[in-house]
């Protein structure tokens, strides 16, 4: 049995980092995208934001960029649209019941030791159901940006800068004990501009870290409110959050 984890990262810089994972055997991969591109589908249909146009929470959430086909779909695309389309996603994703979502959250703010931490924490996770994990990272591919010509010489440095900025990624991976290890490959980045699962990830990071902030002032000490427009998508998961999380998420310290 194998099982796929879409990650990506939230939080804040000076206190802490959350890392979280949308987590789908590989069998109901075919029915998670489906879920995920109903919702797009949807916010099309409604908003007219296309398929192919990349979701960034932050984006989404704080009311930035035009996400719409046309100036007239964007001019209504307010922050209660915004907000509505948040919540028709991460909805219409929870309506798949195959699923699994973590989060992690450490007062660490350096990434690399934060992966680790969530790596050690999603082997325990895969040797409790005996399952082995191939992890897809939000990161560069090497890939030029959609209807860009780039010189050869353009796409050997796209390539270079990748491949340099994930080894620290791979360095963790590559340190776990190879006879008992559940994580399997090295990581595999995956832009966000390309995957649907990543950008589904994003969502789900934001919102995790959103809550956990709202949850815990204590810990994510920093100016202005949580979003709440991210946490009212976010609660759409709680089916497929785990009975031993704070609403999710898993504090490691």
């Amino acid at each position: 049995m194998v099982h796929l984890a879409y990650v990506d990262d939230s939080g804040d810089s000076r206190h802490g980092t959350t890392l979280s994972a949308l987590i789908v055997e590989d069998q109901h991969w075919s029915g998670l995208l489906e879920a995920w591109l109903q919702g797009r589908r949807a916010i099309h249909k409604e908003f007219g934001v296309p398929k192919n146009r990349e979701l960034h929470s932050t984006e989404l959430y704080k009311g930035r960029g035009a996400l719409c086909e046309t100036a007239a779909q964007n001019a209504r695309f307010t922050q209660r649209s915004r907000a509505a389309a948040g919540r028709i996603m991460l909805a219409e994703l929870g309506r798949f019941e195959h699923f699994d979502i973590a989060t992690i959250a450490t007062s660490e703010v350096r990434k690399p030791l934060v992966y680790a931490k969530f790596i050690a924490w999603l082997e325990d996770w895969a040797a409790a159901r005996n399952t082995h994990l191939m992890v897809f990272y939000d990161g560069q591919q090497g890939l030029a940006a959609p209807d860009s010509e780039p010189t050869p010489e353009e796409l050997t440095e796209l390539w270079t800068t990748a491949v340099r900025n994930a080894g620290p990624y791979r360095k963790v991976h590559r340190e776990l004990e190879l006879s008992s290890r559940r994580i399997v490959e090295d990581v595999i980045m995956q832009d966000s501009q390309f995957s649907q699962l990543i950008q589904a990830a994003d969502l789900i990071a934001y919102g995790a870290y959103q809550k956990h902030r709202q949850s815990h002032p204590e810990i994510w000490r920093g100016p202005g409110s949580p979003s709440v427009d991210a946490i009212r998508a976010y609660m759409r998961l709680r089916p497929r959050w785990s009975p031993d999380s704070d609403h999710g998420v898993h504090w490691l310290g």
